[in-house]
């Protein structure tokens, strides 16, 4: 059965807004053990394209079809665990389109690891996907 990312979205949406779903709250590692494994990496880009490119857009450079700006997630520099942090809980971040929803009722951790680690392989000079390495900006 495959999903529009736009139906997932607002699945998610509702269940969060019901109080029927909330983000999970185990411990994330330093790092993404799915990091460059190729079947991890296919199964991310298929969650990615069903419930991301909606807002982040098709190459996950934050410009949509709708004309919204949402984060570049190609240069994504707060590390592994701030990654799935926000996925889970969500961001409003000002200047942005939309504030990023709470995904963490929706996706598991394997498949919140499996979208960052086919973003990983988008990631261009300036990105930190991993901990413990300063960022140059916030």
């Amino acid at each position: 059965m495959h999903f529009s990312g736009r139906a997932l979205y607002t699945v998610g949406l509702l269940l969060i807004a019901c109080g029927i779903v909330r983000a999970d709250d185990t411990a994330v590692p330093e790092t993404n053990p799915y990091s460059g494994d190729p079947k991890a990496i296919k199964e991310g880009k298929d969650w990615y394209n069903n419930a991301c490119h909606l807002c982040h857009g098709s190459r996950a450079n934050g410009e949509t079809a709708r004309g919204g700006r949402a984060a570049d997630l190609r240069v994504f520099n707060r590390g592994f665990r701030a990654y799935v942090e926000t996925v889970k809980k969500g961001r409003n971040t000002t200047g942005l389109a939309y504030a990023m929803p709470a995904w963490g009722g929706v996706l598991d951790d394997q498949t919140i690891y499996q979208i960052g680690a086919y973003l990983e392989t988008l990631a261009i000079d300036g990105a930190n996907w991993k901990e413990g390495k300063a960022p140059e900006t916030q």
